[in-house]
């Protein structure tokens, strides 16, 4: 029952370190990227309003501005994670007109912590930069491997054009993809070229 019930925990827990700064206020603390934990829990549940989603409402009090947000997950509304986030509507001469959002990220931040994502922030894992490497160095096989899939499944998809038009359209979407490691995009490249070549022929002969 103990290795059930923390399989999603375990999954989601280790933050890759590239999308972290480090913070020199309040006394230090990592700060993690916002669009980052998004992300996350897309990859996790699904786009945001199937899988996932969240609700808040704001509550103003001495200067400050709060948010309380509910985060469902899983598919499943009723599934609902609850936490306030804060932040200083700033001086009368100088107000923060991002207040509001910032109390909603921040709110947001410890409701997905406590389903489990970033945990390892949390948990002051990141204090220690021996961990800190050892998080970049997993991050970084997990990358690879992502690409290794994705480069074996557009050469498939080269080898099952049929025509023309089928290796532009493969070819199209392919390179509107941004981020793809050269060596990987070179490799689906010659599949593209290669498949051409084969089906060129075939089709100025009919």
């Amino acid at each position: 029952m103990t290795e059930s019930n923390m399989k999603l925990w375990n999954s989601v827990c280790v933050t890759d370190p590239s999308h972290t700064k480090k913070v020199n206020q309040r006394g230090g603390f990592t700060a993690i990227d916002a669009h980052y934990q998004i992300q996350e829990m897309t990859r996790a549940f699904g786009p945001v309003g199937i899988g996932w989603g969240y609700d808040f409402t704001y509550e103003f009090f001495n200067g400050m501005i709060f948010a309380k947000v509910v985060v469902w997950h899983s598919g499943d509304r009723s599934q609902t994670v609850t936490q306030m986030g804060c932040k200083s509507l700033g001086k009368a001469d100088r107000p923060d007109e991002d207040a509001a959002k910032k109390a909603v990220t921040d709110g947001l931040t410890k409701c997905v912590s406590y389903i489990g994502f970033n945990a390892d922030v949390f948990l002051g894992r990141f204090d220690d930069n021996k961990y800190v490497q050892q998080a970049s160095s997993q991050k970084a096989i997990e990358a690879e491997s992502k690409w290794d899939t994705w480069r074996d499944l557009n050469i498939n998809d080269a080898k099952k054009c049929i025509t023309m038009d089928d290796l532009k359209t493969l070819r199209k979407t392919i390179m509107a993809l941004t981020g793809v490691p050269a060596l990987h995009m070179q490799m689906v490249d010659q599949a593209l070229k290669a498949r051409r070549l084969e089906i060129e022929p075939k089709q100025q002969a009919a």
